[in-house]
């Protein structure tokens, strides 16, 4: 009780904390006030709600085929569940990604998925997810480059910092791709580590051969699906920086689109900044900062933006809190039926490992 009773202190101290950095900075970054926010806001009708939700939803399911391709056997329903309960969680804790993984984790699980097969799936779509915002600001910055009246310089730091990690993080990716010395390296000290200090899992075959098999397992589901989850990793951020561009006009900013997309890539950078649930304040703050220095009205550009962090991140809250009680009421009633109906047979490519024995398939 005392832990869940901190768990949500600090759930409620980083949210507020959040709110904080927005109601005190936003104002002051764009050089208005929350009077003209407010009305800005309030003359968005339900039409272009409506519109918006359509679009934040498509862009969740184009996301899909990046999921069930690095989890073979995985539907596209149970992908976007997964995508959908994991980022409620994270936007709710501070550091919150953990706390997704693991809720996936058990999800996947129930669904008849062994362990290592959903940590290859972790693994590879957090890597892709992050290539892909590294590789974003460098290709913005091409575009301001072709643009005979665009401001390069405001955006210069952000893609040159994105371009730097990206290329230390794909060097990294290649190296360990490629040899299993590091990971046998390491694998030797954890089985070092275990020897000594007896309370530290053990692995009967060697924690160098186990990794050494799961780097082979993940290159090999990268080399052959790595299209797939690149083109939904793309597409989805294509989709979302569209969701940015209609949430302005729906606000009455008419901005140039590569005014967009800096905003855009700004956003991409600074969710990786987690301090608060969902890095709240700080994304907000950046990108209706960077839109304002674009020239946009400063009103429309705080506006705009909580009208597309209420997509991106508030919606999914409620929309990913009432998917997983509906996924938590299926696992219940399997449970107290006598005889569930099993689930089908998870299908794996040759060579990579997915799937334990079949449990009973949970509604949702």
């Amino acid at each position: 009780m005392a832990t869940n009773r901190g768990g949500l202190v600090r759930c409620a101290l980083s949210g507020a904390l959040g709110v904080a950095v927005v109601a005190a900075a936003l104002p002051r970054v764009t050089g208005t006030d929350w009077a003209d926010i407010a009305a800005t806001l309030g003359r968005v009708g339900s039409a272009p709600l409506l519109a918006l939700s359509v679009l934040w939803l498509a862009g969740l399911w184009v996301h899909t085929p990046a999921l069930t391709t690095a989890l073979p056997g995985l539907s596209h329903r149970r992908a976007l569940l997964l995508n959908l309960t994991g980022s409620c969680v994270s936007n709710l804790l501070p550091l919150g990604g953990a706390a997704g993984t693991v809720l996936n984790w058990r999800m996947a699980r129930g669904w008849g998925f062994g362990s290592a097969a959903y940590a290859r799936w972790a693994l590879v779509t957090n890597l892709f997810d992050t290539l892909t915002k590294l590789l974003l600001p460098g290709v913005v910055l091409c575009w301001f480059a072709l643009s005979a009246d665009a401001p390069t310089g405001r955006l210069v730091t952000p893609a040159l910092v994105g371009v730097a990690l990206l290329v230390v993080a794909g060097g990294a990716v290649a190296l360990i791709a490629r040899d299993d010395r590091a990971v046998r390296r390491l694998g030797g000290w954890m089985d070092a580590a275990a020897r000594r200090i007896r309370r530290l899992p053990a692995a009967p075959e060697g924690w160098g051969e186990r990794g050494a098999r799961f780097r082979a397992d993940s290159a090999g589901l990268v080399r052959h699906g790595w299209g797939r989850m690149l083109g939904g990793k793309l597409g989805y951020a294509a989709l979302q920086a569209a969701l940015l561009w209609a949430c302005l006009a729906a606000v009455g900013v008419r901005a140039d689109p590569v005014v967009v997309a800096s905003a855009f890539v700004v956003e991409r950078l600074l969710s990786m900044v987690v301090l608060t649930p969902g890095a709240a304040g700080i994304v907000e703050v950046g990108m209706a900062g960077a839109l304002a220095g674009f020239g946009v009205t400063p009103a429309a550009a705080a506006a705009g933006v909580l009208l597309y962090r209420f997509f991106v991140l508030g919606m999914e809250v409620p929309v990913g809190g009432l998917a997983l009680l509906g996924w938590w009421l299926g696992t219940r009633r399997v449970r107290t039926t006598p005889s569930g109906s099993p689930s089908g047979p998870v299908h794996a490519r040759p060579g990579v490992t997915t799937a334990r024995r079949p449990l009973a398939r949970p509604a949702g």
